[in-house]
């Protein structure tokens, strides 16, 4: 007995009704159309493919603007972001979404070309050749920029209606962080500009991304929160390690930065844990282990046989603790969100 005789079994037997026969056909039907998921080998090949390409794309971009006009530059960009697209929408209109996804960040990194070749050409942008000739050369970059920013947001967002994929999350983070630092330039002036304001502000954004990337988790239809939780993690802990060194003042001891790290570490690994999402996880493991090397070499000294024989235990250890993890990550998941409110573990992407 197929799936359809058992369905319009139960229409007779009063068990369910036509609509929701229908609905549960439905589901059947968008579930057997799904892809499935790419093995890891797979994506990482995927993104170095689509790594080397952008790498040729630019190099030959930057080659015609030595040796030709930007009228080439542009007919070459539009050309690109005509292959980008065509074959990203033959890949996703057979189910091959990760490659298409790919193939799209590509065309709207060749949008971005397009515009600022535009720009170049009006004079609006100006040109690389008058990097030593104008002494504000960096402050009239910041409109061309900030155009271009909004052009590549407005069209990556007008893509995304009609293709869900979640590294067009990629152009977006990266042009609003432009936005965001050139309207806080104009607000402060260069000249008060420096590392300070800027491991601030890096912090800020960060911190931004992340808690909308936790209020957009397993909301969306593509997974945008996974690149906003990746590129948050890396710039919070990055800016947060500045603030711990003083912003890398020779007075600060390393004793106290490597306790504030190994506290971070300590929080990252708990709160990817809870999320459920490995940037954490692994930046805070790493910073985990990253103090405990740090401890075996502060106080291991002159003996190396003790220190490679404590560093080989250390690994053996890590290795055990991995094994230990993988067994029980969901019973450590279990433990930890009871050690949280009840209010609070509702509001966790794993129980909305």
């Amino acid at each position: 007995m197929d799936i359809n005789e058992l369905l319009e079994l139960g229409i007779k037997k009063n068990i369910i009704t036509s609509s929701q026969r229908d609905e549960l056909i439905n589901l059947i039907d968008s579930k057997d159309s799904e892809s499935t998921p790419a093995p890891l080998v797979v994506r990482i090949m995927y993104y170095i493919g689509g790594f080397i390409m952008l790498c040729a794309m630019i190099y030959l971009m930057s080659h015609t603007i030595q040796h030709s006009s930007y009228f080439v530059i542009l007919i070459l960009g539009t050309v690109y972001a005509g292959l980008f697209l065509s074959l990203g929408e033959f890949l996703w209109k057979r189910n091959e979404k990760f490659p298409a996804g790919i193939l799209y960040f590509l065309f709207i990194t060749s949008i971005a070309f397009i515009i600022t070749d535009i720009e170049k050409m009006t004079g609006f942008f100006p040109h690389f050749s008058d990097f030593d000739r104008l002494e504000n050369f960096s402050e009239l970059c910041r409109m061309p920029i900030f155009v271009v920013s909004i052009f590549t947001i407005i069209s990556n967002t007008i893509l995304q209606k009609f293709r869900n994929s979640s590294i067009l999350a990629i152009p977006t983070i990266t042009s609003s962080y432009s936005i965001f630092i050139i309207c806080l330039n104009y607000l402060i002036g260069n000249k008060n500009w420096g590392i300070e304001i800027s491991t601030w502000t890096g912090l800020i954004f960060a911190v931004a991304l992340i808690i909308i990337a936790f209020i957009k988790d397993r909301l969306a239809k593509a997974d945008y929160s996974k690149w906003m939780y990746f590129f948050g993690a890396i710039g919070l802990y990055q800016t947060l390690i500045f603030v711990f060194n003083d912003f890398f003042n020779s007075e600060v001891a390393l004793g106290t930065v490597q306790i504030q790290v190994f506290i971070l570490s300590t929080i990252y690994f708990i709160f990817g844990t809870i999320i459920q999402r490995k940037p954490f996880t692994i930046i805070g493991i790493l910073g985990i282990i990253e103090y405990i090397m740090y401890l075996e070499f502060h106080y291991i000294k002159n003996n190396t046989t003790l220190l490679t024989s404590t560093i080989l235990i250390t690994g053996l250890l890590i290795l055990y603790a991995g094994v230990l993890y993988n067994k029980n990550s969901d019973k450590i998941i279990t433990l930890i969100e009871k050690l949280l409110p009840e209010k609070t573990r509702k509001y966790l992407p794993s129980n909305r």
